[in-house]
C-alpha cells in the first residue's frame, strides 16, 4: 500500500478475507489502512467474528456498503479497490458513492503475500494431503469394477471425512476410459470398465487448506499405448519433482515436464500448466506455466501434474501436492506412482 501511495485496500474477495483477519463466513468485506484492518459484515456474524477474527474491529452494518464505505475511510488519500471479485454492477453504485475520494482497482495484492506460507499453513496442508493419500490408499482395498464413477467418488469423500476432512475443496474426480481424456471430467453414474484407465483427482481440507493429488490407474490389462503414455507422464512427473526447487522459474519447470512429453510425441496433447499453487483455494497463485516467468521460491506450495489426454483411449495424471525448498522440494502426497492395478 505505501508503495502504491494508497491509504486504504477494499478486500471483496471472502478467502483473501479470510486470510487476513481469519473470518470464515460468507458474507463480509475487509477495510485495511495502513495501521488497522477493519471486518465489515451484519448482525449474522458478530459472534462469529469475535471467536475467528479477534485481530480486526468488527464493524457491524445494516444497508448496503455503498452507504458506509466512505465512513470507515479513517485517513485521506488514494483508495485501493480489490476488483477480482468485485461485479461490475456493484462497482457501478460503489464508484459515485467515492465521489471526492481517488480510488483506484488493484488485484493481487493479497494473493502475491498467500504465495508464501507460514509454517501453520504448511502443516494444514500437509494434513490434508496425509488424508488424500489415505483415500488413495483405501480406493485400493475397494471393488472398482463395476462399480459407478460416482459411487466411487462418494466413498473416497465419505472416508475423507470421516478422517478428519473439511468439505472437499473441489468435486472429486472419477473418470474411467475414454471420460479420463477429459482433464475435468464430471463424475458420472456409469460404471467403471474393465482393462481400461482410470483417472482419480481428489483432495481434502484441514483448517481451510486445500490438497490437490491425482493418480491414474489400471482398471486390468492395459494396451501397449496406453502403458506408453503412462510412463510418458511419469517420467514428466519426476523430472519435474527432482527439477524443482527454488529460484527455478515456473516456466522452466514447466518447459521441463514439456519437454519429456513432446519427446515422446504427445505434446499437443499435454494443453494445460504443469501446475499451480494451493492454499485456502485449491487453485491459487503461482501458475507452473510457459508464461509465468517468476520463479519459485521457498515456501510455495505447487502441485507438479503433468498430463496427456487421448481422445477415444483416455487420460493420464500424475499428481501431487509439494512444498518448495531452498533445495529441491518436499513432496506431501507421497503415494506410490508406479501404475497400480485396481480389482
Amino acid at each position: 500500500m505505501r508503495e502504491e501511495g494508497a491509504t486504504a485496500l477494499v478486500v471483496f474477495d471472502l478467502l483473501n478475507v479470510r486470510y487476513l483477519t481469519g473470518f470464515r463466513g460468507s458474507s463480509a468485506v475487509a477495510v485495511v489502512d495502513l495501521d488497522d484492518v477493519q471486518l465489515v459484515s451484519d448482525f449474522r456474524y458478530r459472534l462469529q467474528a469475535a471467536q475467528e477474527a479477534p485481530v480486526a474491529r468488527f464493524v457491524e452494518i445494516e444497508g448496503p456498503l455503498i452507504e458506509v464505505l466512505p465512513s470507515l475511510l479513517l485517513e485521506d488519500g488514494l483508495v485501493a479497490i480489490e476488483g477480482t471479485h468485485l461485479p461490475v454492477t456493484q462497482w457501478a453504485k460503489l464508484e459515485p458513492a467515492m465521489a471526492g475520494r481517488p480510488t483506484t482497482v488493484v488485484e493481487g495484492w493479497v494473493e502475491r503475500l498467500r504465495e508464501i506460507k507460514s509454517q501453520a499453513e504448511i502443516e494444514a496442508i500437509a494434513a490434508a494431503a496425509t488424508i488424500v493419500t489415505g483415500m488413495l490408499q483405501r480406493l485400493t482395498s475397494m471393488k472398482v469394477v463395476g462399480r459407478s464413477e460416482r459411487e466411487i467418488a462418494l466413498d473416497l469423500e465419505i472416508w475423507a471425512r470421516q478422517h478428519g476432512s473439511e468439505p472437499v475443496p473441489f468435486p472429486l474426480i472419477v473418470a474411467s476410459g475414454p471420460r479420463g481424456a477429459m482433464p475435468h471430467a464430471e463424475t458420472t453414474g456409469e460404471p467403471v470398465p474393465p482393462g481400461r484407465l482410470l483417472v482419480v483427482d481428489i483432495g481434502a481440507a484441514v483448517h481451510g487448506y486445500a490438497a490437490d493429488v491425482t493418480r491414474t490407474f489400471a482398471t486390468g490389462p492395459l494396451g501397449d499405448e496406453e502403458l506408453q503414455v503412462y510412463a510418458t507422464v511419469e517420467a514428466a512427473q519426476r523430472a519435474a519433482r527432482e527439477a524443482a526447487r527454488a529460484g527455478m522459474t515456473c516456466a522452466a519447470l514447466d518447459g521441463l515436464a514439456r519437454a519429456i512429453i513432446d519427446g515422446a510425441g504427445y505434446g499437443e496433447l499435454f494443453r494445460h500448466s504443469l501446475g499451480h499453487g494451493v492454499g485456502l483455494d485449491v487453485h491459487e497463485a503461482p501458475r507452473l506455466s510457459a508464461n509465468n516467468d517468476g520463479s519459485l521460491e521457498a515456501g510455495m506450495v505447487v502441485t507438479i501434474e503433468p498430463g496427456v489426454y487421448v481422445e477415444g483411449l483416455g487420460g493420464v495424471r500424475i499428481e501431487d501436492t509439494v512444498l518448495v525448498q531452498a533445495e529441491g522440494i518436499r513432496v506431501l502426497s507421497d503415494f506410490p506412482r508406479a501404475l497400480v492395478t485396481l480389482d
